[in-house]
């Protein structure tokens, strides 16, 4: 029975057994190597193909190009026609090849059948270069791009070369558990739908790879975990971060209901939220006191209860050093999470010049704002816009800048905004911090710049006198201790 087949003008016979060819090594025209057994031959000619050259699907999906489908091509009888397989580099003059119509990518059909999809069996991955550029989706980052490629002689798994260099497990400061590379994660955590990336919070796509670990759900992109600003030398990695809390317990003076605190030269005594008439704040952090403190009876001089009781040292998500607790009341420090001009405690660090006020490095890894309808979480990675004001990482100089993302739609809103008051006083102005335009005017002016606003970026407004100005208006003209300060975070 005769049967056609695109590689050939003349119709093919299938033949169980060749007899009658003489001693002449007969060769398959579809992968160069020797015919011995059942094949379809050319009655008028000498073509051979083997069954399994001849039964080659015409169109494929392959690892080594998963954005774009293969065709099967016959070779070309030109030789300024030849192509080269991306995977070996030989020429693809004498044998079957696939071939991508939208990149010119070309695989030869022995390329293409050597891989097999056991990349997540339990082996040692042994990876070798490709020494030439290609485009190609890595398996394990998912970024599509041309590059030098490796890969791994076992299963065929194809990576960019910088990604095979990831190790196999590894201790970040970000997490108290060791994490576990793999190169598939829906293999690895069973059950696993809508996985967020711990450290940047943008979804997962869990067919790529992934570090992992083996006592709870936290996960991560490669990248985002392998980040020499979170693997620096200059944190003993192998110690949780529980360990590295440093809890110094405040000298008791001795009278019941005082205590001699670091910031003060004089005793301070326990009070309680009805003090006066007048407002008093918080020599540490700034804010309004509203709730228990300690206060001296010889000078004005208050802290909250909670700020009195500030652990001396502590290791944040968004340094890599442990941070010192320090006073600054006799100068002003730049916050390095939401730049804002302090005075009062930070935390800093003593290589680094690193500070945090006591507003950032209190905010939790996730919460609640009432400017948004979801909860936000810390990505310690982003170069997403803030929302509120649509400035981004690039304004400080930095391509990267810890954020605080939903992961239920796109809103992102940056440390400097995150950290505002909620309530500020200008004048006589008791101003809110406002998230949507205050009319349909379609007109909007700072009251005291007197420039246009942006009817998109939050702004701080008073509804009783028609007050409205810009953040940034409102917080230059912030002296340490004229905020009046509602705490907005809802811990979950």
């Amino acid at each position: 029975m005769e049967t056609k087949h695109f590689s050939h003008r003349h119709p093919l016979v299938f033949v169980e057994r060749l007899e009658g060819e003489g001693e002449k090594e007969l060769l398959c025209s579809g992968c160069e190597e020797s015919v011995l057994g059942i094949c379809y031959k050319c009655s008028v000619c000498d073509f051979f193909l083997h069954k399994s050259c001849y039964e080659l699907p015409q169109e494929i999906q392959h690892p080594m190009h998963p954005n774009h489908t293969l065709v099967l091509q016959k070779p070309s009888e030109k030789p300024i026609m030849f192509k080269y397989c991306d995977a070996c580099l030989e020429t693809c003059k004498k044998c079957f090849y696939y071939h991508c119509n939208s990149c010119c990518f070309d695989l030869d059909i022995k390329c293409a059948s050597h891989w097999r999809n056991n990349a997540n069996k339990d082996h040692q991955h042994v990876f070798h270069h490709i020494l030439k550029q290609i485009q190609f989706t890595c398996e394990a980052c998912g970024e599509e791009r041309k590059d030098i490629a490796s890969q791994c002689s076992i299963c065929q798994l194809l990576i960019h070369t910088k990604c095979a260099h990831f190790p196999q497990t590894i201790k970040t400061v970000a997490h108290d558990h060791s994490l576990t590379r793999t190169y598939s994660l829906n293999q690895a955590k069973e059950q696993l739908y809508n996985v967020f990336c711990k450290l940047c919070y943008k979804k997962m796509d869990t067919k790529y790879a992934a570090y992992y670990c083996q006592e709870c759900d936290y996960v991560a992109h490669l990248p985002c975990t392998y980040d020499k600003w979170l693997m620096d030398g200059a944190v003993d990695i192998s110690v949780t971060l529980d360990a590295q809390f440093e809890e110094i317990s405040l000298e008791e003076s001795g009278v019941v209901g005082e205590l001699k605190h670091f910031s003060h030269q004089h005793n301070l005594c326990f009070g309680d939220k009805e003090i006066d008439q007048d407002d008093k704040f918080c020599e540490g952090c700034g804010q309004l006191i509203l709730d228990s403190f300690y206060k001296c009876e010889q000078c004005k001089f208050f802290l909250h209860e909670r700020c009195a009781k500030l652990p001396k040292k502590k290791q944040h998500l968004l340094h890599r050093h442990p941070l010192t607790l320090d006073s600054r009341d006799d100068c002003m420090f730049y916050c390095s999470a939401c730049k804002h001009p302090h005075r009062g405690f930070s935390y800093r660090c003593d290589e680094c010049y690193y500070n945090l006020d006591i507003q950032c490095i209190s905010l939790p890894e996730t919460f609640k704002h009432e400017g948004h309808q979801h909860s936000l979480f810390l990505a310690i990675s982003s170069m997403e816009k803030c929302k509120a004001c649509d400035s981004s990482s690039h304004s400080y100089g930095a391509f990267y800048e810890p954020v605080f993302v939903c992961t239920e739609c796109d809103f992102v809103l940056g440390f400097e905004c995150a950290s505002l008051p909620l309530e500020a006083r200008y004048e006589t102005h008791l101003l809110k911090l406002t998230y949507t335009v205050e009319d349909d005017s379609g007109e909007y002016y700072c009251m005291i710049c007197e420039e246009k606003r942006n009817p998109n970026h939050w702004f701080y407004y008073c509804e009783k006198g028609g007050f409205a100005a810009h953040i940034g208006c409102i917080s230059g003209s912030w002296s340490a201790y004229t905020i009046v300060v509602i705490l907005f975070i809802i811990k979950l």
